[in-house]
């Protein structure tokens, strides 16, 4: 059985970028979200807002399962899945690291940098779209315990 901790595993989680999260609903309905992440103490933190759908979900019902497909790579198709249960963490602490770690792994990297700077007149839409979640809810990390790990057939 497979574990976060694989070298295997470690190079998929490494060189996926965004992660699809499946919740389901109070009623049991399935919704999957992608969301910016990184990989923590052998867990998976992903960033989102209190009000978001992913974020009800999973206080709703804990049983998750996140998607990554290797995305920097190509000719790499492999898709992991891990299963597992999520909380929901509003932690300041918490958030800071998460943040720091989202900024080293999709800002502060040549290719994040270039693309700021080719999308530089969006920044306006992007602080009005972050004032409006703020009215809404507040930043929190869903953290992701996995229990089970294995690559999916393609």
């Amino acid at each position: 059985m497979l574990k976060v901790d694989d070298p295997e595993v470690r190079v998929v989680i490494r060189r996926s970028m965004v992660a699809r999260i499946a919740t389901l609903s109070i009623h049991g309905r399935p919704s999957i979200n992608p969301l910016y992440f990184v990989s923590r103490n052998n867990g998976i933190w992903l960033g989102t807002d209190d009000w978001t759908l992913a974020a009800r979900n999973v206080k709703a019902d804990s049983r998750v399962s996140v998607l990554f497909e290797v995305e920097k790579t190509q000719g790499d198709h492999r898709v992991l899945r891990i299963r597992g249960r999520a909380s929901i963490s509003s932690d300041f602490k918490k958030l800071r690291s998460y943040n720091l770690r989202v900024a080293f792994k999709y800002i502060l990297t040549p290719a994040g940098i270039l693309n700021a700077l080719a999308h530089v007149r969006q920044i306006p839409l992007k602080l009005n779209y972050n004032a409006q979640g703020a009215e809404k809810g507040q930043p929190c990390i869903i953290e992701v315990a996995p229990e089970q790990v294995e690559f999916l057939k393609s």
